[in-house]
């Protein structure tokens, strides 16, 4: 099985996110055109206008953002096409959609433009192609070919002269979730599954509204290599301010970073969230094991959190990545915060 580097998770996850219709910037939502026989629908990709003439029948859905998004707008049963692996926490519904669907390959990160052709699909939505792709090139070289292709809001930040224009991580997962029930005519669906998740991450934030300020340090925990970690534009950084937390590289302007041993051991943090992928390149697959792992590194040998029984915060990296899976982090977070 091919390793995956956490960067990869985020760049090139970035690059189909094209088709999932990235936050949009103030005012450009969503709307629709009249036209000569019916209303088109306009999404935002990442500042890049995507106009339907119809609605979609048939959807490739790249990364593990995109189903999820999908089955939460009420358009699941529209997912015809797969490609990312299995061994994702998708809730009941997504774990259906993805398994009815043919899969076009396990590693997201290696669809090509020939594989979304082949598929047949109206319109591809997720993340990841490959690293180095220019996103406007390849869609309008898909929009030739009759494929719509759309992007994964939560990725926008990290392309170059693309912006979310300020609008948080938690609202871009809302953002597409209503959009992709406006494309799908599944809009009270969508409505009251935005609904839903706002309460539960309100709820989670009040479960720990009474414990002290404390300080985190998110790190991604390969089995080999440099320890990486998480800037302000990441989503687990959201996650920890959601619960009154402060990200202890909030200053730093990246999504994923990889630090110094010194800067590592002098954020002081209190907690550390140690993100892992049980199925890539941490290659490590129970919360002892990131534990156990983290423990031995002498890289972080003198920062205490680490020694500290309920110092290390193990999440599995599904839960911090642009979904729905994130609000399902917010409250594992909030539960082993309050334990």
């Amino acid at each position: 099985m091919k390793r995956i580097n956490p960067w990869m998770l985020a760049v090139p996850a970035i690059i189909l996110a094209t088709a999932t219709g990235c936050s949009t910037p103030a005012g450009t939502a969503n709307e629709n055109v009249p036209g000569s026989e019916a209303e088109k629908t306009v999404l935002d990709s990442c500042g890049r206008e995507v106009v339907f003439d119809q609605e979609p029948q048939s959807v490739l859905a790249i990364g593990s953002e995109a189903p999820a998004l999908l089955t939460a707008a009420g358009a699941g049963e529209k997912i015809t096409h797969y490609a990312g692996r299995y061994q994702v926490p998708f809730d009941e519904e997504t774990e259906k959609a993805v398994r009815n669907a043919q899969r076009v390959i396990e590693d997201s990160h290696d669809v090509s433009y020939e594989m979304i052709l082949d598929s047949g699909v109206d319109v591809v939505i997720g993340t990841d192609i490959a690293a180095g792709i220019d996103l406007n090139a390849l869609a309008q070289r898909l929009e030739r070919a009759g494929v719509k292709m759309l992007t994964v809001s939560g990725y926008c930040a990290g392309f170059e002269d693309r912006s979310t224009s300020g609008v948080s991580g938690f609202d871009q997962i809302y953002k597409d979730v209503e959009s992709y029930g406006e494309l799908f005519g599944t809009e009270d669906h969508a409505a009251q599954s935005v609904k839903d998740m706002r309460a539960r991450v309100d709820a989670a934030a009040k479960r720990v509204a009474q414990q002290e300020e404390q300080r985190g340090l998110p790190l991604y925990v390969p089995t080999a290599g440099t320890l990486g970690s998480y800037g302000h534009e990441s989503l687990v950084a959201e996650q920890m301010e959601v619960l009154g937390m402060e990200n202890v590289f909030n200053n730093v302007p990246k999504r994923y970073f990889e630090p110094s041993n010194e800067e590592l051991v002098d954020s002081a943090a209190d907690k550390v969230f140690a993100m892992y992928l049980p199925t890539g390149s941490s290659n490590l697959e129970t919360d002892q094991q990131v534990i156990d792992e983290l423990r031995q590194r002498t890289e972080l040998k003198g920062l205490p959190a680490i020694e500290d029984e309920d110092g290390i915060v193990p999440l599995n990296y599904y839960y911090s990545s642009p979904g729905p899976l994130a609000v399902d982090g917010v409250e594992l977070i909030a539960d082993r915060l309050t334990r």
